[in-house]
């Protein structure tokens, strides 16, 4: 049976939003039916404003707090946070906010009083759209739990997150050509949707394929399809 370091628990949970969102942008139905089954907590919010539009079950059972974060939004947030955290928080959202990377996620530990209890989690924020975002909170008592819906969700979970690891060592500009290229899009087109040189789109490619540890475009491709890129 294999262990999970912290790190691994933290990464599946970054892949998880990454996967949880793309099923939300494709399949909202599917998204909601997973949601009632799902044990760790998820909500979406507003990317600039911060208001709460949506709460899995799972958060609501964390504690009555949750309730009232739902109702009155980020003023009570304040006053049930760990100040110094909610505005290191806040600061790497804005800062994620104005990076504007669709492919990217932003995780950061939060302190919240839950059921009268001061209670520490990390959350894992993906931009849905130019108006929100998904968050996806693990809690220390939930990982077991976390890893066992992950691999539902994600059959061949190892393999794709190796890969998700690799594409997020990428910049935000050589995900954009990873994507073009994966949908068949010559250097020249490239250069001239991006209004780039030639050379500097050539230069972004030997980037990609160093930093993906490949040398085909046909190993490109297979990662672009496990990263759902493809048109």
């Amino acid at each position: 049976m294999k262990l999970f370091t912290e790190k691994d628990i933290y990464n599946q949970n970054k892949h998880f939003s990454f996967r949880l969102r793309n099923l939300y942008l494709k399949n909202k139905k599917e998204f909601y039916a997973i949601e009632d089954y799902m044990q760790n907590p998820i909500y979406i919010n507003h990317r600039v404003n911060h208001n709460y539009y949506f709460f899995s079950k799972s958060f609501y059972s964390k504690g009555e707090e949750v309730e009232k974060l739902r109702e009155l939004g980020k003023p009570y947030l304040k006053t049930i946070s760990n100040t110094k955290l909610l505005i290191q928080s806040e600061h790497l959202a804005k800062q994620f906010h104005l990076q504007n990377d669709y492919n990217d996620v932003c995780t950061y530990l939060q302190s919240v009083q839950l059921n009268g209890k001061m209670t520490s989690y990390f959350t894992s924020k993906i931009l849905i759209n130019d108006q929100l975002t998904l968050n996806t909170s693990l809690f220390p008592t939930d990982c077991q739990i976390m890893n066992k819906v992950f691999k539902e969700l994600i059959p061949s979970g190892e393999d794709n997150l190796n890969n998700w690891l690799r594409f997020q060592t990428l910049t935000k500009r050589e995900k954009e050509i990873l994507k073009l290229i994966a949908n068949d899009y010559s250097t020249k087109a490239i250069s001239d949707l991006l209004f780039l040189s030639a050379h500097s789109v050539k230069t972004h490619r030997r980037n990609i394929y160093k930093k993906l540890d490949i040398n085909k475009t046909s190993q490109l491709v297979r990662i672009a399809i496990a990263m759902e890129l493809l048109q």
